[in-house]
């Protein structure tokens, strides 16, 4: 009797040990703030785990490196960017989403969302959105310089807001010049639909607030679905406002901290 209860007791032990140690570890994911779900939401999408908004780039990168997120969830170009400047980041995985790039402007400004659809497609048509997708973003600089938009004497100002939270896509420098594939983007819209661009420094999650309340006229970047999956088309679509065509498209992918990918 003495040995069958040892021996009970040797399989609880163990059995104990192997739950604890087989418990799953919940994987907290960072991401920027999404305009129109919740982080909840959005989880269900993104291969599972803890969700977390972002109101900014940096503040992602200081929650990742104090290990209050184990990865930043992100785009495929800004992953290369990060993996390019520190050696502590890695792209761990893709996450099988594909988003579509665009502007979004109010949707009483009809003929200024025209507009710009009408340059995109022509950039589309003659190949610039290709050379500068190819400068930019598979050929970019690790050390970018600014890109200036030219003057038109005499023409219509509109103020487009940028978060500089997508590098190297939107990217604002150490001095606060613009940079990147979408300042070269706007600096050739600015050309075909014959407008003065201002560019205004906004954080990704006041998008909506900015174009909404009129502090600026046009938002550069929302994204929408590319792919079949079930979200929301409007996940990141601010209530009010019309998108244009799509301008960029690119992957989802986790970044990791190499030092810290073996715990995960």
């Amino acid at each position: 009797m003495r040995k069958i209860f040892l021996l009970l007791l040797m399989i609880l032990t163990i059995s104990g040990c192997g739950s604890s140690g087989d418990k799953q570890q919940t994987i907290k994911v960072g991401t920027l703030t999404q305009l129109n779900t919740t982080p909840e939401q959005a989880a269900k999408y993104s291969g599972g785990g803890e969700m977390n908004f972002y109101d900014n780039f940096n503040s992602m990168q200081m929650a990742l490196s104090a290990g209050n997120i184990n990865s930043i969830q992100t785009y495929g170009s800004v992953a290369k960017y990060m993996t390019a400047n520190n050696p502590d980041y890695q792209i761990d995985e893709t996450v099988s989403l594909v988003d579509n790039f665009c502007c979004a402007m109010r949707e009483d400004d009809v003929d200024l969302k025209n507009a710009f659809n009408a340059a995109i497609e022509a950039m589309k048509a003659d190949g610039t959105l290709d050379a500068l997708v190819d400068k930019y973003v598979t050929k970019f600089d690790e050390n970018p310089i600014a890109v200036e938009i030219a003057h038109i004497d005499g023409a219509e100002t509109i103020r487009v807001g940028i978060t500089g939270d997508l590098p190297m896509l939107d990217f604002v420098l150490a001095d606060g010049k613009p940079a990147g594939f979408n300042t070269a983007v706007l600096a050739e819209i600015s050309k075909r639909i014959g407008k003065n661009i201002e560019l205004v420094q906004i954080e990704s999650a006041a998008r909506a607030a900015a174009l909404t309340s009129g502090h600026v006229d046009v938002v550069f970047w929302v994204v929408v679905p590319a792919d079949d999956s079930n979200r929301p088309k409007d996940f990141d679509k601010p209530e009010g406002v019309a998108v244009t065509d799509p301008y960029y498209q690119d992957v989802v992918v986790n970044v990791n901290l190499s030092s810290l990918t073996a715990g995960f």
